[in-house]
């Protein structure tokens, strides 16, 4: 459900988010930012795919050792629509929020697809000098990290997937309160109100509308 990674000492990490199938915005943020595939590492806060105009590039970039991304509420729909065929209501759930170039992938590439969104975690942790680095598309339910790793299967299955991949209450609400456990949060999933990355308490609010504002964030972390 979370993935630890250790403090990268070779070179720098950044994040982005809500990518939605614009890689060529990613491209040029890597370009400006001098991006060494070498040492760097991109975290991604999911929503890789689905409504821009390169989603059917998608594997490109998930098992390239230098992307290392979450599951969002995006790729879940995929899983969910490609593990339920038969669901109209899955169908229409995907293909209605930008899904539609996965049905016209052939068969094989589908389920590539499937295997690589279905392989993705959750949230991710990464080692810092000055604390822990919180990565997770939404919300951290109960607003404390800790919590939240020690979370059971029923509570994640209850509530625990829609707060980490679909609540906006604490944006929308401009909710300042710190999230417990983490020296810093990264997240996307709402686009920000002014098109730019936006903080309240130590969330970093980084969905910058890619592919209505055709811009992303791309961020070092620090």
């Amino acid at each position: 459900m979370i993935k630890r990674f250790e403090e990268n000492k070779i070179g720098r990490d950044f994040f982005t988010t809500d990518i939605h199938g614009s890689f060529d915005l990613l491209h040029e943020q890597m370009r400006l930012n001098a991006f060494d595939t070498s040492k760097d590492r991109l975290f991604v806060g999911g929503d890789n795919a689905d409504r821009g105009p390169y989603s059917d590039t998608v594997l490109d970039y998930i098992y390239e050792p230098w992307f290392i991304s979450i599951r969002s509420n995006h790729e879940e729909m995929l899983i969910t629509a490609y593990e339920n065929p038969t669901s109209r209501s899955a169908y229409e759930m995907l293909y209605c929020n930008g899904g539609e170039w996965f049905y016209d992938c052939s068969p094989e590439k589908q389920k590539a697809v499937y295997e690589a969104f279905k392989s993705l975690p959750l949230a991710i942790e990464i080692e810092n000098p000055k604390g822990l680095i919180g990565i997770i598309h939404a919300e951290v339910p109960y607003g404390d990290w800790e919590k939240f790793r020690g979370i059971t299967k029923a509570e994640l299955e209850w509530n625990g997937y829609a707060i980490a991949q679909w609540a906006r209450t604490k944006y929308d609400k401009q909710d300042s309160t710190p999230t417990k456990g983490l020296y810093k949060q990264f997240s996307g999933h709402t686009p920000t109100n002014s098109g730019e990355v936006e903080q309240l308490g130590n969330v970093f609010y980084c969905d910058l509308g890619s592919f209505f504002r055709h811009k992303i964030s791309f961020i070092e972390i620090k």
